[in-house]
């Protein structure tokens, strides 16, 4: 199954789905790692990426069979966990401040984990910027940069043309930077 591409893997699952889920299931392994970062990232809740990452591989499941291969097949996937976390992150904004004082705390804690090992000192640096950046700049930098995915495909993801992604991606790491330089943090990222 290794040797296999996604189109491979995919053209796999459209035939053998639901009674045969080993190419499923090497879909779920190549991808599910930075599935689950890019929902942590854009979640900023442990529970709430693992569920959104569950939720949104439970859809490829469903869905697959619909998926037309008009695009790459990391694409599809990426937009169905952007808009999971979209769809999660209005919830959210719908729950009372309890809630989102409990989501703050375990951003701080899983920021404050990250920092105590040595070799993840400049992690947590770029954790405390990304946690100060709006949610669009955030989204921008997690795709790019956690999740890996080319400025084509976070075009793709988000819906809008490749020129305006490049201006937003531009304008985002340049409020990386402002942030970066502001906390005093400069010896690290140029």
């Amino acid at each position: 199954m290794d040797a296999l591409s996604d189109d491979e893997l995919v053209a796999r699952c459209k035939a053998e789905l639901p009674y045969n889920v080993n190419a499923y299931r090497e879909l779920l392994r190549r991808h599910e790692p930075l599935v689950y970062r890019s929902c942590l990232k854009m979640l900023g809740s442990v529970q709430d990426a693992e569920e959104a990452c569950q939720d949104s591989f439970l859809q490829v499941f469903h869905k697959i069979g619909q998926f037309e291969g008009r695009s790459a097949f990391k694409t599809w996937l990426y937009r169905i966990v952007y808009n999971r976390c979209i769809e999660t992150r209005r919830k959210d904004a719908r729950r009372n401040q309890y809630h989102a004082k409990l989501k703050e705390e375990a951003e701080n804690e899983e920021l404050s984990n990250s920092n105590k090992d040595s070799h993840n000192e400049l992690t947590g640096r770029v954790h405390d910027v990304i946690a100060e950046m709006n949610g669009d700049e955030r989204r921008l930098i997690t795709l790019r940069y956690i999740s890996g995915l080319s400025i084509q495909e976070i075009s793709d993801v988000l819906e809008i043309g490749l020129s305006a992604t490049k201006m937003r991606l531009y304008r985002a790491q340049e409020r990386f930077k402002e942030i970066y330089k502001d906390m005093g943090l400069e010896g690290g990222i140029k």
